[in-house]
Protein backbone atom coordinates (compact mmCIF):
# COMPACT_ATOMS: atom_id res chain seq x y z
CA UNK A 1 0.00 0.00 0.00
CA UNK A 2 1.42 3.36 -0.99
CA UNK A 3 1.87 6.30 1.32
CA UNK A 4 -0.71 8.16 -0.77
CA UNK A 5 -3.27 5.38 -0.30
CA UNK A 6 -2.67 5.26 3.45
CA UNK A 7 -3.11 9.03 3.68
CA UNK A 8 -6.35 8.83 1.70
CA UNK A 9 -7.65 6.09 4.00
CA UNK A 10 -6.83 8.19 7.08
CA UNK A 11 -8.57 11.21 5.55
CA UNK A 12 -11.69 9.19 4.73
CA UNK A 13 -11.78 7.73 8.23
CA UNK A 14 -11.45 11.18 9.77
CA UNK A 15 -14.36 12.50 7.69
CA UNK A 16 -16.50 9.53 8.67
CA UNK A 17 -15.70 10.01 12.34
CA UNK A 18 -16.01 13.81 12.47
CA UNK A 19 -18.66 14.58 9.89
CA UNK A 20 -20.80 11.52 9.21
CA UNK A 21 -20.83 9.78 12.64
CA UNK A 22 -24.35 8.33 12.65
CA UNK A 23 -23.88 6.83 16.12
CA UNK A 24 -22.91 10.23 17.47
CA UNK A 25 -22.00 9.42 21.04
CA UNK A 26 -18.24 9.75 21.23
CA UNK A 27 -17.33 6.52 19.46
CA UNK A 28 -13.65 5.58 19.11
CA UNK A 29 -11.85 7.04 16.09
CA UNK A 30 -11.64 3.60 14.48
CA UNK A 31 -15.39 2.90 14.75
CA UNK A 32 -16.06 3.45 11.05
CA UNK A 33 -12.87 1.94 9.57
CA UNK A 34 -14.89 -0.88 8.02
CA UNK A 35 -16.44 1.62 5.62
CA UNK A 36 -13.21 3.32 4.50
CA UNK A 37 -12.26 0.92 1.69
CA UNK A 38 -15.68 0.70 0.02
CA UNK A 39 -15.76 4.50 0.02
CA UNK A 40 -12.19 4.69 -1.23
CA UNK A 41 -13.17 2.52 -4.18
CA UNK A 42 -16.21 4.68 -4.98
CA UNK A 43 -14.07 7.81 -4.79
CA UNK A 44 -11.21 6.60 -6.96
CA UNK A 45 -13.73 5.37 -9.51
CA UNK A 46 -15.13 8.90 -9.67
CA UNK A 47 -18.65 7.91 -8.67
CA UNK A 48 -21.14 10.78 -8.44
CA UNK A 49 -22.00 12.49 -5.17
CA UNK A 50 -25.44 10.83 -5.18
CA UNK A 51 -23.80 7.40 -5.05
CA UNK A 52 -21.51 8.44 -2.19
CA UNK A 53 -24.50 9.82 -0.28
CA UNK A 54 -26.51 6.66 -0.96
CA UNK A 55 -23.68 4.51 0.38
CA UNK A 56 -23.48 6.60 3.57
CA UNK A 57 -27.25 6.57 4.06
CA UNK A 58 -27.66 2.84 3.40
CA UNK A 59 -24.69 1.93 5.58
CA UNK A 60 -26.04 3.94 8.50
CA UNK A 61 -29.55 2.57 8.10
CA UNK A 62 -28.94 -1.04 7.07
CA UNK A 63 -25.60 -1.90 8.67
CA UNK A 64 -25.43 0.31 11.75
CA UNK A 65 -29.21 0.46 12.25
CA UNK A 66 -29.44 4.22 12.69
CA UNK A 67 -30.96 6.80 10.38
CA UNK A 68 -28.17 9.30 9.71
CA UNK A 69 -28.96 12.98 9.42
CA UNK A 70 -29.41 13.96 5.75
CA UNK A 71 -27.37 17.11 6.40
CA UNK A 72 -24.50 15.12 7.91
CA UNK A 73 -24.61 12.75 4.93
CA UNK A 74 -24.43 15.70 2.51
CA UNK A 75 -21.63 17.36 4.47
CA UNK A 76 -19.59 14.17 4.68
CA UNK A 77 -20.11 13.40 0.98
CA UNK A 78 -18.99 16.92 0.06
CA UNK A 79 -15.81 16.55 2.09
CA UNK A 80 -15.15 13.07 0.70
CA UNK A 81 -15.58 14.35 -2.85
CA UNK A 82 -13.23 17.21 -1.96
CA UNK A 83 -10.41 14.73 -1.43
CA UNK A 84 -10.21 14.51 -5.23
CA UNK A 85 -9.23 10.86 -5.28
CA UNK A 86 -10.77 10.05 -8.67
CA UNK A 87 -8.23 8.61 -11.04
CA UNK A 88 -8.20 6.33 -14.01
CA UNK A 89 -8.09 2.69 -13.01
CA UNK A 90 -6.51 0.00 -15.12
CA UNK A 91 -9.01 -1.97 -17.19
Amino acid sequence: MTRETKAAARAINTILWRDWDPIGCGVPEDEYETYVWPLYRLLIEGKPRAEIEAYLEETARDTIGIAASPQRIRDAAEKLMGLNLAKELPA
